[in-house]
């Protein structure tokens, strides 16, 4: 029975107790020749020999062979699907370690093994989340094949000087770049320290000019507020901050504009109402000229109608006049 079903599995030799996928007996040193046979394991080493034959059977030999072997065997790698059960867990654990620990010949796929020991290893901490003992074994595994990889990588260098001096290359860089990045860091907070105070102020400018050209607005005096928004230009300059100084050079010149428009407006507005009062003082008159001219009509009618009363008050008494002497005639003739 196993560690799962609660039973602490013994060696078979002398019946001490054996750590989670331990090969060797701790207390007599017999080795534990079933460790890591399970399904997964044994299926993995049948498609291993497989592709090789079939390889071998088409007729690839030397590089070639070696070559296409390690390809097939590492799309195997990584299909492999990860088993479920902790004791696979632990010994497919047990199978790959070797592959990365760089003991005898290096594995042409020690990369696809990398990949999928990290895999297992996360499947199998979430396995033994509970399990104390069991992962801090897991944890000194995994350190073990990192310093499998560290050693490989030594001894590659070793081997090979070109390699060494790559490594060296790519670190020296590394380095280099971690300095220019700190460096420009640097750089960018002292300029940030050095912009701030001085674009409050080149602000605080601007707003006290557009203080003063509101207050030339309401008077009116459309030639003053145009001076002051001569000066309502962003004059402040840091290299450094150049996208915010081309934003605020921006947003100012669009502020400077709409105050030239309600400049133009007030003064549209002005003329409108001194044209208005223009009309008025046309209609006014207009008006006026209007009425004295009715008034000299109606005098000239009164006038008229006043000459015309004469003139019927005449013509009755002429009548009245040759009516009495018409009667006097007759009288005398009488």
């Amino acid at each position: 029975m196993s560690e799962q079903n609660g039973v602490v599995p013994k060696c078979p030799s002398c019946g001490g107790a054996l750590k989670a996928f331990a090969a060797r007996c701790e207390l007599c040193g017999h080795e534990l020749t079933g460790v890591g046979a399970n399904r997964t394991v044994v299926e993995l080493v049948n498609k291993f020999n497989e592709i090789e034959a079939t390889l071998v059977a088409a007729g690839l030999q030397g590089s070639k062979l070696e070559k296409e072997v390690s390809a097939r065997r590492a799309r195997v790698i990584r299909d492999l699907p990860i088993p479920n059960a902790r004791e696979d867990l632990l010994s497919l654990i047990h199978f790959i370690l070797p592959k990365l620990q760089g003991v005898g010949k290096r594995d042409p796929n020690e990369e696809d093994w990398r990949v999928k020991f990290t895999e297992v290893m996360n499947l199998a901490r979430n396995a033994y989340r509970g399990d104390v003992k069991t992962r801090e074994e897991l944890e000194a595994l995994e350190r073990s094949a990192n310093l499998g990889f560290t050693e490989a990588v030594k001894e590659r260098t070793r081997r090979n000087p070109m390699l060494f001096l790559l490594v060296g290359g790519v670190a020296v860089l590394a380095v280099v770049g971690l300095i220019s990045t700190q460096w420009q860091g640097w750089q960018e907070a002292r300029c940030t320290a050095a912009y701030t105070p001085a674009a409050q102020a080149e602000t605080a400018r601007l707003e006290s000019i557009v203080a003063i050209f509101d207050g030339k607005l309401q008077q009116k005096d459309y030639a003053a507020a145009q001076a002051e928004l001569a000066q309502l230009r962003w004059q402040y300059q840091e290299a450094c901050k150049a996208e915010a100084v081309a934003q605020e050079t921006a947003a100012w010149e669009t502020r400077r504009q709409a105050l030239a428009a309600r400049i133009e407006a007030a003064q549209a507005a002005e003329r409108e109402q001194a044209a208005a009062e223009i009309a008025r003082e046309k209609a006014a008159q207009q008006a006026e000229l209007d009425q004295e001219k009715a008034r000299e009509a109606e005098q000239q009618r009164a006038v008229a109608a006043q000459a015309e009363a004469r003139r019927i008050a005449r013509a009755e008494a002429e009548l009245a006049q040759r009516a009495r002497r018409g009667a006097e005639t007759r009288q005398a003739r009488d």
